[in-house]
């Protein structure tokens, strides 16, 4: 409660310099994924002022996906890259509106988000958004802003769930503040997602030392087909 007194005073000192009348902020810049579905991995608290459209996102990490095609290359058959899909590995939308009526343009900015290097194919990106909607990467919250006092309506809370299967790294969150259908505001914070356990430190050693990652897998590889070997002569 004590934190909570503090995050609205410097809110409240925040919208006292801020023109469109918004402001937001993180308890912890530094958030860790954990498997307590009714216990969220962020609360973002919001003060606001106005009555129009408040859209929250956050982007995780840049992700791709290499598309390829089976073929007949000298009378064997092997993949033929024919694209590449560059997206954000989590994308959730989350609003202060209670109708579904602004759907409609979040679902265009989650398709114009997703890159397709090769043939574009509308049909590619509607089927992984379908996807990712399924595992929770993808995600749209109307009404999600919860009011904190319910004597002041200009202070809320938007509690956030990040699925167990997000990856690490640097995620941003973007508010956006629109009047008549127009973006009128914008502000980002950027946080840092950590997930606990050791196949989280493998996945971030292979994502940053790929090279060296490469080469000890190789290594192991060898070293276990060595053992196999002269396990099955005996």
């Amino acid at each position: 409660m004590k934190i909570l007194s503090i995050f609205i005073i410097l809110l409240t000192f925040s919208l006292k310099l801020d023109a469109k009348n918004f402001s937001f902020d993180v308890p912890n810049k530094k958030v860790s994924i954990n498997n307590n579905e009714n216990e969220p991995s962020l609360v973002v608290f919001v003060n606001n002022s106005n009555k129009g459209l408040l859209i929250l996102k956050l982007i995780g990490p840049k992700q791709k996906v290499i598309l390829q095609e089976k073929t007949k290359f000298l009378s064997m058959w092997t993949w033929k890259k024919t694209g590449e899909f560059s997206y954000p590995s989590v994308f959730h939308f989350y609003t202060n509106k209670k109708k579904n009526e602004i759907d409609f343009q979040i679902k265009k900015e989650l398709v114009d988000n997703i890159k397709l290097f090769g043939k574009d194919d509308d049909n590619l990106k509607k089927d992984l958004i379908k996807k990712q909607i399924k595992i929770g990467l993808f995600s749209i919250k109307n009404n999600a802003f919860k009011s904190i006092e319910k004597e002041n309506k200009t202070f809320f809370k938007v509690p956030i769930n990040l699925p167990i299967n997000s990856p690490p790294g640097k995620y941003t969150l973007v508010m956006e503040s629109y009047e008549n259908n127009k973006k009128i505001s914008k502000k980002p914070i950027n946080l840092v997602v950590k997930k606990p356990g050791f196949n989280s430190f493998i996945f971030e050693f292979a994502y940053k030392f790929s090279f060296l990652y490469g080469l000890i897998s190789a290594i192991i590889a060898i070293l276990l087909g060595i053992g196999a070997g002269y396990f099955f002569r005996k």
